[in-house]
């Protein structure tokens, strides 16, 4: 279930960020015009103009990010400023725009018939909550524009709490952060006038997992220039050195709260479906950019846009995507028929993270030999849900430990009285009441069938056997023309006053 890659723009930089050290060797002459333009933002900021002051920043970025980065800008970046207050009807409308009212209500309800979300959840309603708390600022590759935003006066002036207080942050306009979040929308801005984000996303519109790939690389890329541009990394040749090892295992011991000490209230009460797809991007693809860089430089991030990663498995474990190359298989479910009065919804792909992820303690070794899957989710009457899902794995232990941990999962979510034997076999039927929740593993696939009569179930259990497979075979894309433009500040558009 991936959310619109286009609204998946909040920052929390807080988590990664120390307050940024002191300047080391004196910066490059041609860094000057960006840092004296970053001096001029803050002493504005000071004099209690944060609208000047964030224009000023947007401005030294664009003359210092090509640097840390390695590519130019081709062209000055469109802005809007949006008041917080005017997200909620923005964001409807790119959901809107970003998927079709059957498309969004398909991947509802298969978050449903997986169990990650409750039945009696409003999807749409907590989405736009969480974007609408969180976002501070999001670039649009549709329309070319970042957008920031105005916080109410009152929140504004509002004293931090005590835990934000000990991460640095203090009342009022926040320039470091402001900066921060600047750096991390501009760094998309950059990426899209050379890769065109809006293409790739598209290009990854049906198979969530490579989606949510696809967003790793762009969030991932973004948060370790925004960490370069936090150690005044300006020749970008300090942050290819920070060893992804360290990153990760930092990552490893913060996990756990990372919702708690980002977030706001409502991403924290949030399933940890959409908690953890949210913040995955930002912190798994920071790690996976770190290890391209680590390997070959800004360059190897350019070669990855021509190539990105196609699933949650390369971001994952990121030798899966250049020493140890390995590619998922795709699945083709078939013709599924259930008979009346069962309608198909939609057929997706659920992939290792999220597989991990609805696991729950479990999940991170048991999804760990994830190689392919698909799913397909029914409505039947009295809006009763079903479930056809195959997934593949790397061997056959790989697939009998998934089996089980599936069936686990199962059978907590039938409830007390449900019958699991103390070792479960490669095939398990249970049904009440005409319903039958099947798991069942033949060789190195699973397949599991939710929901339908017995009769039924027997069918679709075939047909998801008999479902064909085919390894996953990108086409690279080709390196673009570097065409530049003179750089010309436009005028401050301002919605919603």
């Amino acid at each position: 279930m991936c959310f619109s890659p286009r609204l998946t723009a909040f920052v929390l930089t807080c988590i990664l960020l120390a307050p940024a050290p002191g300047r080391g060797d004196e910066i490059d002459a041609s860094m000057k015009a960006g840092t004296e333009l970053l001096a001029e933002g803050d002493r504005l900021a000071d004099e209690g103009k944060p609208g000047e002051a964030v224009i000023r920043y947007k401005s030294a970025f664009e003359q210092l990010l090509p640097r840390l980065r390695k590519i130019p800008f081709k062209h000055e970046v469109k802005r809007d400023v949006t008041r917080r207050e005017q997200l909620k009807a923005m964001l409807l409308k790119e959901l809107a725009e970003d998927q079709t009212p059957e498309e969004f209500r398909a991947n509802e309800m298969a978050m449903k018939a997986f169990g990650l979300v409750p039945r009696s959840l409003d999807l749409k309603s907590l989405l736009v909550q969480v974007y609408s708390e969180e976002i501070a600022a999001f670039y649009d590759p549709k329309t070319k524009t970042m957008h920031l935003i105005e916080e109410p006066e009152a929140k504004a002036k509002a004293k931090p709490t005590l835990l934000e207080r000990l991460f640095g942050k203090t009342s009022g306009f926040d320039k470091d952060e402001n900066k921060t979040v600047i750096a991390h929308e501009l760094t998309h801005a950059l990426a899209d006038q050379h890769y065109d984000l809006d293409k790739l996303q598209k290009g990854a519109k049906h198979d969530d997992d490579r989606a949510l790939a696809l967003s790793a690389l762009i969030e991932g890329e973004a948060t370790l220039a925004m960490m370069g541009a936090e150690m005044d990394d300006w020749d970008g040749s300090k942050i290819v050195k920070m060893p992804a090892g360290d990153l990760d295992r930092g990552l490893s011991l913060i996990s756990p709260f990372i919702s708690m000490l980002g977030g706001g209230k409502t991403l924290r009460s949030a399933p940890p479906i959409i908690s953890e797809s949210m913040i995955f991007p930002y912190f798994r693809g920071m790690v996976f950019c770190a290890a391209l860089v680590n390997d070959g430089g800004w360059k190897s991030v350019d070669e990855a846009y021509l190539n990105p990663p196609v699933s949650t498995e390369q971001i994952i474990h990121p030798e899966k995507y250049r020493s140890k190359l390995d590619l998922p298989m795709c699945i083709d479910l078939g013709a599924l028929k259930p008979g009346v009065p069962w309608k198909e919804l939609g057929r997706n792909v659920l992939g290792e993270l999220q597989t991990s992820i609805m696991l729950g303690r479990a999940g991170p070794k048991a999804a760990a030999g994830w190689d392919g899957d698909r799913y397909a989710v029914f409505e039947g009457p009295a809006e009763k849900l079903g479930l056809v899902w195959l997934s593949t794995w790397d061997g056959e232990d790989d697939a009998r430990e998934f089996a089980q941990a599936y069936t686990r999962y199962q059978t907590r979510r039938m409830g007390k009285d449900a019958y699991q034997p103390e070792r479960i076999p490669d095939s398990l039927w249970r049904c009440s009441d005409n319903v039958c929740q099947v798991v069942e593993r033949r060789g190195r696939d699973v397949a599991v069938i939710e929901g339908f009569a017995p009769a039924v179930t027997e069918s679709l259990l075939e047909s998801a056997f008999k479902a064909s497979k085919v390894e996953f075979r990108p086409t690279p894309r080709k390196e673009p023309e570097v065409k530049t433009t003179p750089r010309k500040e436009p005028e401050v558009k301002t919605t919603g006053k």
